[in-house]
């Protein structure tokens, strides 16, 4: 099959998403696929690896995400000779492919956008869901068949309102690089002492991770086990405030930021921790927790929508439905029970075997082959392909899209006007009736 992935970033960023694109890219190419990753922006400092076709964008701040709406003239043609095209963002991804594409549509939900929009812009939650109610269903009517790494997730999205076939296909990794880290550290090597029990925490250090909420948490359980400590793994605009928050709490000296690592690097410290924790409420299916699970760690979290359904309480970890005053003792009680630790740890580390990358694209090419060979493209009131403009309806929208996408220290009073209006056609481009 020609597969096209699209998304709106790539790397050099990387995120949980950008993972996920690059391994299902590498396991369908083994299976013989032709795969192209369709993006936005500049190209990889690095060097863009084959098959990443990039089409301008306006940078939104320095999130390595791009505004744009449209594609190159190249990047539209190759779009449409795709036979599957499988979409990885709800903006500036499916919306494309079904402007541009000429077959079925799949897209996976990988954000909970209710909660990010209440933690980037302030505005109250009750706020944030009634946009999200206008915002999610349109914007996944565009696609075929929308794909949930958790069956909570999908329970939300059907909640919001969302009305086409959800299937649940969980998140997978590559398992080995976590099980079997090529330098594994030590506690020493990271200046703790080996006595200790480290926590460790990766992912981004940004407001929707509940990072404050984690550190205060963290502070209540180093009262009663003096001897736990956290590593913070990633940057993040929020470093500076919680290495100052640390200060005030009194807990410097147990927390140690890394910051930016390379991701074959974070199996390497992985090993020298004795269980993973995070405060965050935001995810759909952690990427960080499986690979936490598969080096063995046990883990400590909120109960919430996409832990739940990777974590199984009291096996290979210990939630809490209120963290607010529950992640203390959660961590408490990993901290100061050695057997019980290492039995749930052995526990997430076989749990994590079902979350293998293989079991992932083996579900999703089994759900390529299925729209094959039935065709719902065929069959949609507003077919691929031929996307109309409809600016009175779309421009409450596209309003509320540049709020969420501007970050926070860039936003003014009003939208982003300038990314709403079309470029003139260019290199023979014709447009006509709102046609693209």
């Amino acid at each position: 099959m020609r597969i096209g992935m699209v998304t709106a970033c790539y790397k050099p960023v990387m995120n949980g998403v950008t993972r996920m694109i690059s391994l299902y890219k590498q396991q369908l190419e083994a299976l013989g696929h032709d795969v192209l990753i369709f993006t936005l922006g500049e190209p990889d400092p690095a060097g863009d690896e084959p098959g990443v076709v990039r089409s301008p964008g306006i940078p939104a701040g320095n999130t390595g995400y791009y505004i744009s709406m449209r594609y190159t003239h190249e990047a539209q043609e190759l779009l449409a000779e795709m036979e599957i095209i499988h979409c990885h963002h709800l903006f500036m991804s499916v919306e494309m492919a079904h402007r541009y594409g000429r077959c079925p549509v799949v897209y996976t939900n990988h954000t909970r956008y209710d909660l990010y929009t209440g933690a980037y812009i302030p505005i109250p939650q009750p706020t944030a869901d009634a946009i999200m109610r206008q915002i999610w269903p349109d914007f996944t009517d565009l696609a075929d068949v929308i794909v949930t790494p958790s069956a909570s997730v999908r329970q939300i999205m059907l909640d919001f309102g969302v009305r086409q076939p959800i299937q649940v296909i969980e998140n997978g990794v590559d398992l080995r690089p976590f099980r079997y880290p090529h330098a594994p550290l030590t506690k020493a090597d990271l200046g703790i002492l080996e006595t200790a029990t480290l926590f460790v925490y990766v992912g981004r250090l940004s407001p929707e991770k509940n990072l404050p909420l984690l550190l205060e948490q963290f502070a209540i359980a180093h009262d009663i086990a003096p001897h736990i400590h956290l590593l913070l793994i990633g940057r993040g605009t929020m470093q500076a405030a919680l290495k100052q928050q640390a200060q005030e709490l009194g807990i410097a000296a147990a927390i140690h930021f890394t910051g930016a690592l390379e991701y074959t690097d974070i199996p390497n410290y992985l090993a020298a921790a004795d269980a993973f924790v995070t405060a965050s409420v935001t995810e759909v299916h952690p990427l960080t927790i499986i690979e936490a699970m598969a080096a063995g760690l046990p883990v400590a979290a909120p109960a919430a929508p996409g832990i739940i359904d990777t974590v199984q309480p009291y096996r290979s970890g210990l939630l809490t439905h209120y963290p607010e005053q529950g992640l203390a003792a959660a961590m408490v009680g990993l901290a100061l029970d050695a057997p019980r630790r290492q039995a749930m740890g052995d526990a997430a580390r076989a749990d994590s075997e079902r979350f293998d990358i293989c079991h992932t694209v083996n579900k999703t090419v089994a759900l390529y082959e299925r729209l094959q060979q039935t065709r719902p493209d065929l069959r949609r009131e507003k077919a691929h392909g031929r996307w109309t403009r409809n600016r009175e309806r779309l421009q409450p929208m596209l309003d509320q899209l540049t709020g969420l996408l501007k970050p926070p220290e860039k936003r003014e009073s009003g939208p982003l006007r300038a990314v709403q209006e079309r470029k003139p056609p260019q290199n023979g481009e014709n447009r006509t009736n709102g046609e693209w």
